[in-house]
Parts: structure tokens; sequence; C-alpha cells
């Protein structure tokens, strides 16, 4: 008779590989499925339904506010036992290097994170940056042992202009076998014809005649559930229409309140079901077909794959009784604390801001037409013209509390020559106050929009004084609630309850001060983005997206 193995698991099979529901028990030994049948086993486990564990398929952990390990002791229990994360924030403010000390972080955390190398840092001329990654860095990178892919290539309008660094980016990954991710907003017609022969993938569509366009092009489709682009259920309807093996499942963006409370892909997964996805299929979107975008040996159930399995009572609510990590059953039930990440702070450095820096100053008497960041949501912005009052004693135009037109600013904050970008946004509904943050998509520069240039700069200085992070100001109490995010300017090394609870005290004053309900504050992070249309803001100008241009503010 042959040892016994080290587990044994029987329940409903959840077979991503034939797409059906089987009663097949899993054998596990030394951290592999050895086989899908009965064997004498040490320990045995009954459950209801056993999946692979899930894999998000596309990322930022950094968007979570989060640490890497903070990160994994988040969605390991919720069944998720890897991610595919771009380093993209991190490498936007500390390049290459940042990008490698993310990669370390990885060791401290039974989530299996896997990396793409970012491809487009800076996101484009428009903005002033913390680092640049070059072609030869994106080499270098691609030849760490978690790195995937090539990371989202955001610059579109550079792969269908032949620009030479793009392409060699792209080269240099094609050379090593490795898939390309994309980027490719509103991208339709002759262009997505061009940049197919390129990407591989791509996770910013929105409505689905988009989608459908971009799988019939070849391109593998993920749908996105995040905290501020939620475009699952307008895409669904794709998984009827199109060999549902060639989309995934992605968060892109998960803030820390929706990650303690809801999850990570596990949430997207669940609500697939809720609207009518067949449970098998769901899972499927969100293992075997990202594994295989990225030629993963997890993703799936399969004697020879690694043992990643969630145990679960019910698979149509995605109840998790177990979660094994290379045939360890619950790695995160008795984890301690995790080291200190080894990504760099002390990243936020420019020049204590007056409110006359951050306004626009005119000649006229007023009122004065200008160009405005209309805040749509879901990422997406358009374009928008509007009156606003010039302040009769500064000569600053002002903001219109009563159409909702705020100034806006984004102050460079790399250490670099401190530009600040100066505009106006509509949607965000503060009446008085400001709000402001250092996470500020691509970028991450400084962005503060407020009802008054005074509560903009009280809200930058405070953001400078704490090394980063998300704040506002309440000028009734005249006191600034702030999380403070000293890692990178972007992310916190404290406990997931501490970050949540603090950035929940923000958001409640942020509210308190007007801030529209459908409107998140890391809405406000994104509106400096200037790679997604139609207007944004950067710390050179404001940014009409189509165009790839800068805009005057004022209309003349």
């Amino acid at each position: 008779m042959s040892d016994p193995v080290d587990l044994l698991v029987r329940g409903t099979l959840v077979n991503v590989n034939t797409g059906r529901l089987e009663d097949r028990p899993v054998a596990v030994d030394d951290g592999e499925i050895v086989a899908l049948a009965e064997r004498p086993a040490e320990r045995e486990i009954e459950t209801g339904y056993v999946a692979p564990g899930l894999v998000d398929a596309h990322m930022h952990v950094e968007s979570s506010m989060v640490s890497l390990p903070r990160y994994g002791a988040a969605v390991v229990p919720k069944g998720v036992t890897s991610v595919i994360h771009d380093p993209h924030e991190i490498a936007n403010v500390l390049g290459a290097q940042g990008v490698r000390d993310v990669v370390a972080d990885a060791e401290h955390t039974p989530l299996k994170a896997r990396f793409t190398v970012p491809s487009s840092v800076p996101a484009s001329h428009l903005q002033d940056g913390g680092a640049t990654v070059d072609a030869e860095d994106v080499a270098e990178l691609l030849d760490e042992d978690r790195v995937v892919a090539l990371g989202e290539v955001m610059n579109v309008p550079g792969v269908l202009a032949g620009d030479e660094e793009v392409h060699a980016k792209i080269a240099a990954a094609r050379e090593r076998g490795l898939t390309v991710d994309g980027h490719a907003p509103r991208v339709t017609g002759d262009d997505l014809q061009e940049i197919a022969r390129y990407l591989d993938t791509d996770h910013e569509s929105i409505a689905l005649p988009e989608a459908r366009e971009k799988v019939a092009s070849g391109l593998r489709v993920y749908l996105r559930e995040g905290s501020a682009s939620k475009n699952l259920v307008d895409l669904l309807p794709l998984v009827e229409e199109v060999d549902s093996r060639r989309l995934s499942l992605c968060t892109d963006d998960r803030d820390v309140v929706d990650l303690v409370e809801q999850g990570g892909v596990d949430y997207v997964v669940r609500k697939c079901i809720e609207e009518g996805v067949d449970p098998v299929e769901a899972v499927q979107m969100a293992t075997l077909n990202t594994a295989e975008s990225y030629g993963l040996p997890f993703g799936r159930v399969k004697p020879g794959a690694p043992a990643d399995l969630v145990l679960l009572s019910d698979l149509d609510s995605w109840s998790v009784e177990h979660v094994i990590v290379d045939g360890e059953v619950d790695p995160t039930a008795d984890a301690g604390e995790p080291p200190a990440t080894n990504v760099a702070t002390d990243t936020v450095r420019f020049d204590s801001v007056t409110a006359a820096d951050l306004a626009i100053e005119c000649d006229a008497a007023g009122p004065v037409e200008v160009r405005v960041v209309d805040a749509v949501g879901g990422l997406q912005t358009a374009r928008m013209v509007a009156s606003v009052p010039v302040d009769s004693e500064t000569g600053r135009l002002a903001a219109d509390l009563d159409d909702d037109v705020l100034p806006m600013a984004v102050v460079e904050r790399h250490g670099g020559d401190g530009g600040i970008g100066r505009g106006f946004v509509h949607r965000l509904g503060l009446e008085r106050g400001a709000i402001g943050s250092t996470v500020a998509h691509d970028a991450h520069n400084c962005i503060v929009a407020g009802a008054s240039h005074e509560a903009m700069a009280r809200v930058a200085n405070h953001l400078r004084d704490v090394e980063g992070g998300v704040a506002a100001y309440d000028p009734a109490t005249d006191a600034v609630t702030a999380l403070p995010l000293p890692v990178a300017g972007l992310m916190s090394d404290e406990p997931l309850s501490d970050v949540k609870a603090q950035f929940e005290a923000v958001e409640g004053v942020a509210r308190d001060l007007g801030l529209a309900d459908e409107t998140g504050l890391m809405e406000l992070s994104f509106l400096a983005l200037e790679v997604i249309p139609e207007y944004r803001l950067t710390n050179n100008g404001l940014v009409d997206v189509e165009a790839f241009d800068y805009v005057d503010v004022v209309v003349e």
C-alpha cells in the first residue's frame, strides 16, 4: 500500500477544465494535487464544494492603500489565492527600484502575487511623475522571477504612431514569450485593428459594443468591477454572446473599505452569479481563463497543479470554509505581523503652498467662462464649459457653489520643478472646505479641490506634512482629518482595520462637506489621469485627452 497523502478533500468539484460540477475527491501531497481520486490520507476534510483558488486578472494593490502583505491577509481567507499585480503606481513614484521592492514584499504573504512590468511610466508627457521606466528598465524587470507580462500599455497613440520606445518594450516581452496587457478605452475601428497586432488583453471597456469588438479582434477582455469603475453588469451579456473562455474577471482598483467589507475578485464572482451567470462559468473566468492568459500553473484543479483550493459550504454565495495554498490549510489563520514593507517613504516633496498659488487670476470683472472637468463617474470625465465668478478683492476665479463648479489644483510633489496645474471640476458637491490626496493616478501628484483656495491650501500643506495620504478640511471645525499614506505617498503599512477606520473618518468629513453620494473620495484620484477621456488636470495644466494636448482653462 502506498504512503498516505497529506490531505484528501471530499466535495463537489468545480471542474473548470470541463465546465461542470463533479463528485470527485482531491488528493494533495507535498503542496501539489496528486489525484482526483480516493487516496489514504493523514487528514481528510469534508466540504460542500471544492474550487480552484481565484486569480484577479488585473489589479493595483496600491489602490487599496495597504502594503501587499496586508492585502494578502485580507483576500486569501476569501478564496483569492493569486493576483496579477501591476505596480504601475509605485513605479510612477519610485521607478524600477520601487517595482523590485514590491516584488520583494511578495515573499511575506501566502498570496501568489504575479507581476506585470509597468510599461507606461510616465503615462504620458503631459504630467510630471517621480520616475521614468524606460525600455532598458523594462527589459531587466521582465527577467524577474515573479513577472508574467508587460503591464497595461496605456500609450495607445504611441503604439499607433510606431513610437520606438513603446515598441521596444513590447518587443522585449515578446522575446521572452510573455503576455502584453492593453489599456484601450474607446479604441475601435482601424485603430483597434492596429493595436490588436501588439496587445493581448484589455480591461477598459465600459460599454458592450466596445467589449464585443475587442473580443472579435482577438483580445482577451477582462470584465472589471472595482471601487471606482463598475462595468461588470453592462458587460455581462458578453458571456452569452462569445466564448467566455476569452473573458476574465478583475478588480483593477479596490479601495480599503470595499476590500474589507466586500473582498477582492471573489466579490466579482459573487456578483456574476447573482446576475445569472452559471457559477462554474463565473469561477472559470476568475481562475483558468486568467491562468491561461499568463501561462500560470495554478487556477485549475488537476494532478500536477499546485494545491490552491477553496472549500465552500455554498457555491452560489461563495461561502468559504477553508482556503488552501500550496497544500497549507488556512495559511493566514495564525500569521503574525508581516515585516515592514520594502517600499520607500519620504516621497512627498513640495514647498508649502498658499491660496494664491492654487488660483487662476483674471483681469475681468466676471463672470468668466472656463473649461471644466465634468466628473461623470466610473473613471470617466466629460468636457464642460461653465461661468465662474471673479473674487473682487483678489481677482481670482472662484467657486460657483450653486452650480457645483469648484476650483481644483494639482501640485507636483516629487521634488521636481514644483509646477501647479489649476482648473475647475463639476459634480463633487462640496459646499465648504476641501479634499485632497497624493494618490492621483498615474503620476500621483498632490490633487486638491474645494469650495475655496484657502481650504485647498490647508489640505495640500497637511498632506505635505504627513508625507502623503488622503485628507479633508472642514472650516467649521478648523480641523484636517487625514489618513496618512507615507509609503510612496500611496500606502500605509499599518493594520488593515486601522487604515479602513481612518479612511472612513476622512470620507465621513468629506460627506459632511457635501461630497456627492455617488462620488467616492477616490474618484478625486482619477481626475488627473490624462490617458482616459475627456478632460483631466495635470500639474502642467488642463488636458484634452482625445487631442492629447493642453487646452486653456479660460475660454477666450
